[in-house]
């Protein structure tokens, strides 16, 4: 898309929204598509190390590669299920850990290369007693630590309420209860000097924060940093990320916007429109880490939506916020057990040896 038809849709959308309350400025914003659409683009994590942007398409599986120097996009493909989060395992450049249905696993991935069958090994396996549930949001925190959760059966468009949990994974795989129940585990994000953690449960309509003990990787002192519903914003929050002022920058899924708020005063900054209606989530990216990327999805929208909406599913780049993101995290695992799996990989055979 160009950057003219990107700044008609902008106004297009701008004009479609009605808050008071807004604040944006619509001069040197400018929203880029930088991949082909799929079906539920989502997870986006920004290697700062390398320079590339990961992303996931849940419902296919699939685990893309976006390299902005060369505008190309590699693919993997995770046989054991679904796929809700890919985050880099720390010190390498070839492993990684990924949600895939309820498993939580690792795997080796060339990424220069598309690859539909990767090794793979399953480290743990959640919410054992809910076969229909399955991984989405995850991260990592500042000691390598992952934080991730479930989402619960979808019935009829609607998700299973409170059948999902939020999880703990430290170096030993095992994972630990943080938030029970919850119905759609969504956004994560913490705060710059590591004494807050927010998060979405997606029905809630709010974004809460914790207090958050860095060292012992534990919350408390759960209250409201943000509520959509009290400030007249229509969808769903879905996936965020946070920058350097502390303030959030939250996905709003069927609500075609991304938004940013100050957690602090509970307050809407402003509101970003975006050319889909189903915007999933974001990260920011690039060397200055001033680009949000932003994934969207057409997972269930009509034909004749799509015309409408026609680069729904693809990710995009905005620029001219004025702002500046946080490095992603990478997930820490054991030195030896990082070698050992190494090792176990026969290149040649690609499988586990």
């Amino acid at each position: 898309m160009s950057h003219t038809a990107a700044g008609l849709l902008f106004g297009l959308l701008l004009v479609l929204i009605n808050y008071s309350q807004v604040v944006i400025a619509r001069t040197g914003i400018n929203i880029q598509q930088v991949t082909s659409p799929v079906e539920h683009a989502e997870g986006p994590h920004w290697d700062h190390n390398a320079q590339w942007l990961y992303f996931v398409d849940i419902v296919n599986n699939n685990i893309y590669k976006y390299d902005p120097s060369t505008k190309n996009v590699t693919r993997t493909y995770l046989k054991t299920g679904p796929v809700g989060f890919v985050i880099p395992v720390n010190g390498t450049t070839n492993q990684f850990v990924a949600g895939s249905g309820r498993s939580f696993v690792h795997f080796v991935w060339d990424t220069k290369y598309n690859n539909s069958n990767p090794a793979i090994r399953t480290l743990a396996i959640v919410d054992q007693n809910e076969e229909g549930n399955r991984w989405n949001d995850g991260k990592a925190d500042v000691i390598g630590r992952f934080w991730g959760g479930t989402i619960g059966p979808e019935v009829n468009d609607q998700v299973v309420a409170g059948e999902a949990t939020l999880y703990r994974i430290d170096s030993n795989f095992v994972p630990v209860v943080e938030v029970r129940p919850v119905t759609n585990s969504n956004g994560l994000a913490w705060s710059s000097d590591n004494t807050k953690f927010y998060y979405i449960d997606t029905p809630t309509l709010q974004v809460v924060v914790y207090d958050f003990d860095f060292k012992s990787g534990t919350i408390s002192n759960r209250r409201v940093a943000f509520d959509l519903a009290a400030n007249n914003i229509q969808g769903l929050p879905d996936g965020m990320t946070i920058d350097a002022d502390g303030n959030l920058f939250v996905a709003v899924f069927n609500g075609g916007c991304v938004i940013h708020v100050n957690p602090r005063t509970r307050k809407l900054l402003r509101i970003i429109p975006m050319p889909a209606e189903k915007v999933t989530s974001v990260t920011f990216g690039g060397p200055e880490l001033d680009i949000l990327y932003v994934t969207t999805s057409r997972r269930d929208v009509k034909s004749s939506e799509l015309q409408k909406q026609p680069l729904a599913g693809s990710v995009f780049a905005v620029t001219g916020l004025g702002v500046h993101g946080l490095p992603a995290n990478s997930f820490k695992m054991n030195c030896d057990t990082v070698r050992a799996y190494s090792n176990s990989y026969n290149k040649n055979s690609r499988e586990l040896v």
